[in-house]
């Protein structure tokens, strides 16, 4: 149960206060499964601009309660100019994907591969020579296929970079069939989540991508926006979580009818961590916190539409010359 007192926020199962955190702490909150939380705590957090974000138990997004914040209906309108020109729509799409293979090669060039029989150099060649090829095309389908060869690539090296005791043979998910995908999926999750906030803080359309394009339902531009961080935030937690046994065997869960379950103990691990990652707080290169880093890129994406500004998506390797993973 989420409940107020005074400006303070009280986590509590059944008469055992679990946690007590005062407001001015607070960015966000996010509910997993069945948990209550009270109209007047829900107004407190509301009014004093923390989102209030809704998960089922296994980490699926669900929604989330915000303040009203989406005033600026001109720059709406500025968004729907910019993706009725197909030519800026292209170009938008091509930034994006660019720069999302670029991350990619990034972090395969950064691994220590001192001890593995992995010919990194052939996946970097290949990626190159599909970038390469990206001013050609004329269509986002076109561009998107070019970033999923990239990607098969890609995770086929993210793969080889693991020291765990779990398999990995490339993305699979809706559910999500072994260890590692269960904390990529989950921590995508949570990028999209913290996306749609600080869009949605920004008055944009949240449905209107340039990349993904629209279908109902999907906040497309959500998922244009996080492409430039899955690699820099998720697939690096996660092989910092895996290869410094940080989550191990012991926090999933594997039930006989099927499928992998991350247990409540495992959970508790990842969000802590999660937090810490996107606090800046464990990062051996002293990154910027990337929550605010997330919003930077928001406000310039702002400045691109209204003003015609280029925008210049975040590159992990460019802002962190010297690190190595």
């Amino acid at each position: 149960m989420v409940q107020k007192r005074g400006e303070r926020i009280i986590i509590s199962k059944g008469a055992s206060t679990l946690l007590e955190m005062p407001l001015i702490h607070m960015e966000d909150l996010a509910l997993f499964g069945n948990v209550q939380i009270t109209t007047q705590a829900l107004h407190m957090l509301m009014e004093r601009g923390v989102d209030v974000s809704y998960f089922s138990y296994s980490g699926r997004y669900l929604g989330h309660a915000a303040a009203e914040s989406s005033k600026n209906i001109f720059l709406r309108f500025q968004q729907y100019r910019f993706y009725m020109d197909e030519a800026k729509r292209l170009e938008m799409a091509k930034i994006i994907v660019r720069n999302k293979i670029q991350n990619q090669m990034a972090i395969i060039r950064k691994h220590r591969w001192e001890d593995s029989t992995h010919d990194q150099k052939s996946d970097l060649s290949q990626m190159e020579k599909y970038l390469q090829t990206l001013p050609d095309k004329e269509t986002p389908n076109e561009v998107l296929g070019v970033e999923g060869i990239c990607s098969n690539i890609y995770f086929g090296a993210f793969g080889c970079m693991l020291k765990c005791d779990f398999q990995f043979h490339g993305r699979n998910r809706r559910p999500p069939k072994d260890p590692v995908n269960v904390m990529i999926s989950l921590a995508y999750t949570f990028l999209t989540k913290e996306m749609c906030s600080a869009l949605d803080a920004g008055s944009f359309e949240t449905y209107l991508g340039f990349l993904h394009g629209i279908r109902y339902g999907r906040k497309s531009l959500a998922l244009d926006m996080i492409e430039e961080f899955r690699q820099p935030i998720v697939d690096r937690l996660v092989l910092l979580l895996f290869n410094k046994q940080m989550i191990g065997k012991y926090d999933f869960e594997f039930p006989d009818e099927g499928g992998v379950i991350l247990n409540e103990d495992g959970f508790r691990r990842f969000c802590t961590e999660y937090e810490r990652w996107m606090n800046g707080k464990n990062s051996v290169a002293g990154e910027k916190s990337f929550r605010n880093r997330m919003r930077e890129q928001v406000a310039q994406l702002k400045r691109a539409i209204c003003k015609g500004e280029e925008y210049v998506p975040y590159n992990w390797e460019r802002e962190n010359v010297h690190c190595q993973l």
